[in-house]
């Protein structure tokens, strides 16, 4: 083949792989729109279905508001398309703890909304790779406030990181007291899912095609499995510790904001029973890590230090579950660096089961995160410090030992 003529068949198949991506998302954006149409018109009394909007932003699930129009007016509802593979059980573990806490009085969550026959999960079957699989559908009320930040837009004030911090404390008090009978995530808890993070990772470190994703985790893999056994030895000092239910996602992208407060609160779909120190390690990396500026990679001491005090401050006023514990306060700073890896883990299970993943968003996820593991292992003597200074301003009736 002539250079011409490779040079025109080359532009003709670029056009047609653009006009192929046009069509796609055009028929993605039909079919998805009138699947949310006909759960909801279908499946719950909200009125006439008017219009669907998909919202974007998220990285899980698929999120879409739905107007519908009453006798009295046009309503803002929220659906949530869950992720395929999410299992029905775990579904109904994240209902039931949201009733919960809202009949506790914790009402940042969004109510949700029972189907004509009274359930809260309405299912259907869709084609995924030419077979049939089960989807999970759930519609919730509309929550008010500002989409302000994202988990890795996360430079709140300081106002921000405080009152974010106490939502938390609250939520662990209106949550102390579940019981989910036989309902539960099918992810196992912190300690037990680290162990598991070695055989993970280096299996798919070896699946990989030679991406700069799969390079840069090749070179990083030793430094993060020698992060994971030093978070193993912690295994011994967790016992007794308190348990409760846990957000496990608990980042600024996940509330509603207006005038520097938190109003609203979403995607319990990660929330288990687990350590309540892990939760509040997750809190402080999530908010007080920088993705930006001159303290891009570190974890900011200052704000991590606000988000901590004024969590304890709030959870000292519960009966359940009480301040945090001097054995746990002890035991933060090597947490801070499980949670850190934690998120690792996401990034990387997140890529590998992507179907058409996006190489350059998810190295700039696992290069930070993975500087955040090294950042909080290079500072665990101010983070103990941070954490001691935190015990002491406690004072009698504070952080107080296991007795």
């Amino acid at each position: 083949m002539d250079v011409a003529k490779a040079n025109e068949l080359y532009e003709m198949a670029i056009r047609l792989a653009a006009d192929t991506q046009i069509l796609r998302d055009a028929l993605e954006e039909e079919f998805l729109g009138n699947q949310v149409r006909e759960v909801v018109t279908s499946e719950y009394d909200l009125g006439e279905v008017l219009r669907v909007e998909q919202i974007f932003g998220g990285t899980e699930n698929l999120s879409f508001g739905v107007v519908t129009g009453t006798a009295d007016g046009e309503h803002r509802h929220f659906v949530r398309k869950y992720k395929y593979g999410t299992v029905e059980r775990e579904i109904r573990y994240e209902h039931a703890l949201v009733r919960h806490i809202r009949e506790k009085g914790f009402e940042l969550p969004a109510r949700v909304f029972e189907t004509r026959r009274g359930d809260t999960v309405v299912e259907r079957e869709e084609l995924l790779d030419g077979r049939r699989v089960a989807r999970f559908f759930a519609a919730y009320e509309m929550l008010g406030g500002e989409n302000t930040y994202t988990w890795t837009e996360n430079r709140c004030t300081d106002a921000e990181y405080e009152d974010a911090a106490r939502i938390l404390a609250r939520f662990h008090e209106a949550a102390s007291d579940f019981e989910p009978g036989g309902l539960y995530r099918e992810q196992p808890p912190i300690m037990d899912y680290l162990a598991t993070m070695p055989g993970t990772f280096r299996r798919y470190a070896a699946s990989g095609t030679g991406t700069r994703y799969d390079q840069y985790l090749i070179d990083r893999l030793p430094g993060i499995l020698a992060a994971i056994e030093r978070g193993l030895t912690l295994a011994p000092e967790l016992e007794g510790l308190p348990r409760c239910p846990t957000f496990c996602d608990y980042h600024p992208g996940n509330l509603k904001w207006r005038d520097e407060r938190g109003v609203g609160l979403f995607d319990f779909d990660w929330a288990k029973l687990d350590y309540r120190v892990f939760d509040v390690a997750i809190g402080i990396v999530y908010f007080c890590t920088s993705w930006e500026g001159e303290d891009d990679g570190e974890l900011r001491l200052a704000k991590a230090d606000i988000f901590l005090r004024a969590y304890q401050d709030e959870v000292s006023r519960t009966a359940a579950p009480g301040p945090l514990t001097a054995a746990e306060l002890a035991v933060l700073p090597r947490m801070l660096a499980i949670a850190a890896l934690y998120v690792v883990s996401w990034d990387i299970v997140a890529y590998y089961i992507d179907r058409d993943p996006n190489d350059d968003e998810y190295l700039y996820f696992l290069e930070h995160n993975v500087a955040f593991v090294d950042f909080i292992e290079s500072h665990l003597d101010e983070l103990a410090a941070m954490a001691a200074g935190v015990e002491a301003a406690a004072g009698p009736g504070g952080a107080r030992g296991e007795e």
